[in-house]
């Protein structure tokens, strides 16, 4: 997958500012509609040592070397303050046989801040666990330990909240010195649709890597007002033009289910900087007819990225900076500067969620 050609998540080491605005924007419950730039906003340093010269040999890197993601993130008034390290899979050069399976383990600080006054916070618990990925590309969290732990503070109760279900991503490439070529993954290709004004958009993509989710569960927390969630779907990753595309079902216990479409866009500045620009649809009704209708004509996969007014959508920017030794990205630095349009507190917190689960799949090559 394209951003960079490793695996990535996150880092920083100041504390994240969020505007005065957030205050007021947070008063309200978290199911109700906020609209509030810079609702996730934060930076991640991801140090991918597994593609430094020194730690490999030959096509793979060193057993026990780990890409390490530094994490400060913030949703709305909770943090998310700390790393995530991850094992790739190591293959024997002869026959390929299994010598280091995948892994993703968590030592994430959960953080509030005061809504009265968002310099204060207060750590309330952690992200904390791992879990392993097999060499077919699937992740079983029903059998990891990876959970949030909260502790009782004041008058807000604590508790343990696991993860659970599974996913599948794109399996993990075996070079042996019997064939010395890579065993290149069969294409897959989706078409995918949405509403322009009246008219409906059929994109169809041609070669894609979907991350698939079944009965996947999103722990609750960082605090209790942030109940569990199911996540079915796909999260789709377009070869041909380096997007991704949600189609991703999200039912928070307890709530009707709800719909993320839509893009994340990807867009060059440079050789080593770039970033995405998000328009994902939570939810999207559709368009009111009237004169607007009759400049809404379909537009291909640009459609896909078109902002409305109208919609409930997570916009904003994931901006990326690297550095290189020759080809071999061995650092990024990632900001989040990510709004919300009338999308609440809960769906935009299990985006996130979501995003902090997949560090190999999300932005690796």
């Amino acid at each position: 997958m394209k951003l960079h050609p490793l695996y990535v998540a996150t880092a920083l080491s100041a504390a994240v500012a969020l505007a005065p605005s957030m205050a007021g924007a947070q008063s309200a419950q978290p199911t109700d509609p906020v609209t509030q730039p810079g609702f996730v906003k934060g930076t991640m340093v991801a140090d991918f040592n597994t593609q430094r010269p020194e730690n490999r040999d030959g096509d793979y890197p060193v057993k026990g070397i780990a890409d390490k993601f530094t994490v400060d993130l913030a949703v709305g008034l909770t943090k998310y303050q700390g790393t995530i390290s991850c094992l790739p899979h190591v293959f024997s050069k002869h026959i390929g046989r299994v010598l280091q399976e995948g892994s993703c383990t968590y030592d994430v600080n959960l953080s509030v801040m005061n809504p009265q006054n968002v310099s204060q916070t207060r750590t309330v618990g952690k992200l904390v666990g791992s879990y392993a990925i097999d060499d077919k590309g699937r992740a079983n969290l029903g059998t990891s330990n990876l959970r949030m732990e909260v502790q009782t503070i004041g008058k807000a109760q604590g508790f343990t909240s696991p993860f659970g279900g599974s996913f599948v991503g794109k399996p993990p490439k075996v070079v042996t010195t019997l064939t010395k070529a890579l065993e290149e993954a069969k294409k897959e290709v989706r078409t995918i649709e949405k509403m322009v004004g009246t008219q409906k958009v059929t994109l169809s993509l041609g070669n894609v890597d979907p991350v698939r989710f079944q009965a996947t569960s999103l722990a609750m927390g960082p605090v209790g007002t942030y109940p569990a969630a199911t996540v079915d779907g796909e999260l789709i990753y377009s070869y041909e033009t380096d997007n991704w595309f949600p189609q991703l079902t999200i039912q928070t216990t307890g709530a009707k289910p709800d719909k993320f479409s839509g893009g994340m866009k990807w867009v060059d500045v440079t050789d080593t900087e770039g970033h995405y620009e998000l328009n994902v649809l939570v939810n999207e009704q559709p368009a009111a007819k009237g004169e607007a209708a009759a400049f809404a004509a379909p537009q291909g996969e640009d459609a896909f990225f078109m902002s409305d007014s109208t919609q409930s959508v997570i916009n904003g920017k994931i901006g990326f900076k690297d550095k290189k030794i020759g080809e071999a990205v061995i650092k990024s630095d990632i900001a989040f500067d990510i709004g919300v349009q009338n999308v609440s507190a809960v769906q935009a917190q299990n985006f996130a969620k979501l995003l902090l689960l997949l560090p190999m799949q999300m932005w690796g090559e």
